[in-house]
């Protein structure tokens, strides 16, 4: 039998040691995060009133400016994982869980609202990655009480599911496990389909907001 040299051999080792964090991630299932960023219920808050050419605003949330303000501290991955597996897939999923309308607007008792943008932000002292995508998510908000002033709406709600791809994945994961404390913010660009909304303030209210973690290797 042919044997290998030393330094053959000890190459070939580490070859197969390398590609056997390769084989085993493939078998680990994507890992689901609960409320990332205390993203659940957040409010998506109006940087402005509705504007009558489009009917459409920007709404946003950020860790930055809650109160108190709420950063968060890294991530550390488990010190068992073995191979130095990572994920390689980064993706939220939540939803429209209901809807505020306040000013002196007219207020239908159903209308319906487009997010045209949503992007998804995550920054600490030595850089920031976003998810930035064009979902074209349309929900249907119904009247559920009204006030002074003010409107409450349910929302039908369809989940927005919103994925990065590797190299943003990789960011994304770099960010919020090393470098200290992270913030994060949601903004979506939005418009709705009646006229009489114009000059009103709408905001949102996330639901069950979760992160998926995939493509380990």
């Amino acid at each position: 039998m042919k044997r290998l040299p030393l330094f053959g051999l000890l190459g070939l080792t580490l070859s197969l040691l390398a590609s056997c964090g390769s084989l085993v991630g493939a078998f680990v299932p994507p890992q689901e995060i609960t409320n990332p960023a205390g993203l659940t219920g957040a409010v998506l808050a109006p940087s402005g009133v509705l504007q009558a050419e489009s009917v459409g605003a920007t709404i946003s949330y950020s860790t930055q400016t809650t109160t108190p303000p709420s950063s968060f501290n890294d991530f550390a991955f488990p010190d068992n994982v073995p191979f130095g597996i990572r994920p390689h897939g980064v993706a939220f999923n939540t939803g429209l869980a209901s809807a505020t309308v306040s000013g002196t607007c007219a207020m239908p008792d159903t209308f319906k609202v487009t997010l045209k943008s949503v992007n998804v932000s995550v920054k600490d002292a030595a850089g920031t990655a976003t998810i930035a995508q064009t979902p074209g998510l349309t929900v249907t908000l119904t009247k559920s009480s009204q006030g002074l002033g003010a409107a409450s709406y349910a929302v039908a709600c369809k989940t927005l599911s919103i994925s990065a791809d590797a190299v943003t994945s990789d960011a994304i994961i770099k960010v919020v496990t090393t470098g200290g404390r992270n913030d994060a913010s949601l903004t979506a660009a939005i418009s709705a389909d009646q006229d009489a909304l114009a000059g009103c303030r709408l905001s949102f209210t996330l639901g069950n907001t979760t992160a998926t973690l995939s493509n380990f290797s």
